[in-house]
């Protein structure tokens, strides 16, 4: 928004230097068809787009905040799964080294 502001200044002072003043008033509101009509109209305007685009800005930063939370949970939630997951599986193994080691010793005594 600023750049275009910034743009469009730069082609009003390109302007006034062989124009009068009402024509480049007239042109610069044309390039901007956003924003026509009287000073205080486009000023009303403008300030309600900033703060339609300040909420915007406030719901989305809110709803990235809780989807981070979201994601921190589900990652602490996965890793707590893992860690429960690794240890079941080494008291498995455990389990089945000891139940390997009772049946070879079984069977060599038939």
């Amino acid at each position: 928004m600023l750049h275009d502001k910034i743009c469009l200044d730069v082609k009003m002072v390109r302007l006034k230097i062989g124009k009068s003043s009402e024509v480049v008033e007239e042109e610069a509101v044309s390039k901007n068809n956003q924003f026509q009509g009287e000073p205080m109209e486009i000023l009303q305007k403008l300030v309600s787009e900033e703060a339609n685009l300040l909420e915007e800005k406030k719901n989305l930063a809110s709803l990235r905040k809780k989807l981070l939370s979201k994601i921190r949970e589900e990652i602490d939630t996965k890793k707590t799964n893992i860690h429960k997951l690794r240890a079941e599986i080494k008291d498995l193994k455990f389990s089945c080294e000891e139940l390997s080691k009772s049946f070879k010793t079984g069977t060599k005594v038939k």
